[in-house]
């Protein structure tokens, strides 16, 4: 039996009424197969322990990760603020393992270890990964799985897990555990597997290119020898400090003007004139501020979708597995079920109707820039995989 994947969406309030949702859909879905991996996304309003155990139960050995979320997006009830939604794999030609290394911001490289044993000689053709939104330095996590994993030449995407609020709840899902510090990962193996992405935000850098000439972390004190906080306030004078989250940071890592990845503004010190972001910018960056208009941010969607599809050669995906950063979904609003609009037409337009599609709104996502280069963190981004054959 080829590669197929079943998608079960629930918004029932009650956590046991979830469960059963889920599972009645997915029987139905599966017509008596059994599902080699799965990967599941919910808000904190569920009972995590309660799903991930009904899960195992009724699969045991199931190969399942996932993420706490601020949103769940698929094909089957579009967007939804809080609700469960599960994904599994299903195919005598796709080998999925899982592995899961715990408190990475503790000891970074043993939780690289600990989450790479589940390999064993395997050959991936897909990593996915989903660490920490808010405790770590997840650039670190990233360039420690590429270190590891660049001799197989297979992408590395995901997100970091999301919340309703930035807080070091989020939670890590892997078989029935949920973890707020550890790295989980799940590697999709075989022959005949495609898979393909595309990334794009729809932010647009304004006002020049300058340097961080101080910063340290995550918080940039310095740009071009002044206060960082006024590169922002020559712009928009002293109102952008209530709104920093819709004013990102582009962070160059090419040559090219779209070469670069967005770091969220999260905060600022007035009487310091730093900025603190949701991601490492070094010393030494280029970079400019930007600017979007929710039409142009829901273009960057349509971009990624439309990247990802023109990069896929195999015959059809199966499925397109979406990232979308959190501050997306707040600086649209009661426009967010747009974004999940915008890719379904898209996918409409490429004739491409049948595709299920399954994602979350997380605090970080990960993917290449480009198809040569490495796995970057980004801000404020939609991250669109596909998978299929």
């Amino acid at each position: 039996m080829s590669l197929r994947t079943v998608l079960a969406h629930s918004d029932e309030v009650d956590t046991d009424e979830a469960i059963s949702a889920l599972l009645a859909r997915c029987e139905r879905e599966l017509a008596g197969a059994t599902p080699r991996g799965g990967i599941v996304f919910m808000t904190r309003e569920y009972d995590h322990a309660a799903v991930l155990g009904a899960l195992r139960a009724r699969w045991p050995g199931l190969a399942l990760v996932g993420a706490s979320t601020d949103g769940e997006l698929s094909s089957e009830l579009g967007y939804r603020g809080d609700s469960v939604c599960l994904t599994l794999f299903v195919g005598d030609d796709v080998d999925v393992c899982v592995g899961q290394g715990l408190e990475p911001s503790r000891n970074l490289e043993l939780a690289v270890d600990h989450a790479l044993t589940c390999l064993a000689g395997r050959e991936p053709k897909l990593c996915i990964v989903f660490c920490p939104g808010t405790t770590g330095n997840a650039s670190a996590v990233i360039d420690a799985l590429h270190a590891r994993l660049s001799r197989y030449g297979c992408p590395i995407v995901g997100g970091l897990a999301g919340d309703h609020e930035v807080a070091p709840t989020t939670k890590q899902f892997f078989g029935s555990q949920a973890h707020h510090d550890s790295l989980v990962v799940m590697f999709l193996c075989g022959d005949g597997l495609r898979v393909s992405y595309g990334v794009a935000s729809g932010w647009f850098p304004i006002g020049g290119k300058h340097v961080v000439t101080r910063s340290v972390g995550n918080t940039v004190y310095a740009i071009d020898g002044r206060p960082a906080l006024e590169i922002y306030q020559s712009l928009w004078g002293h109102k952008v400090t209530a709104n920093l989250g819709e004013y990102p940071l582009a962070v160059y890592c090419g040559p090219g003007q779209d070469d670069f990845v967005l770091r969220a503004a999260m905060s600022c010190d007035e009487r310091a004139g730093s900025v603190t972001f949701a991601g490492d910018v070094p010393e030494g960056a280029v970079v400019s501020v930007t600017e979007v208009v929710p039409e142009g941010l829901l273009s960057g969607t349509e971009t990624s979708i439309r990247n990802a599809i023109q990069r896929f050669t195999g015959d059809t995906p199966e499925l397109a597995l979406l990232i979308s950063c959190a501050a997306r979904k707040w600086v649209l609003g009661s426009r967010a079920d747009a974004e999940i609009r915008q890719l379904l037409a898209a996918f409409e337009g490429a004739s491409l109707p049948k595709v299920q599609l399954a994602g979350f709104y997380s605090f970080g996502e990960i993917c290449p820039v480009d198809v040569a280069g490495p796995p970057r963190l980004h801000n404020e981004t939609c991250v669109t995989v596909l998978i299929g054959r």
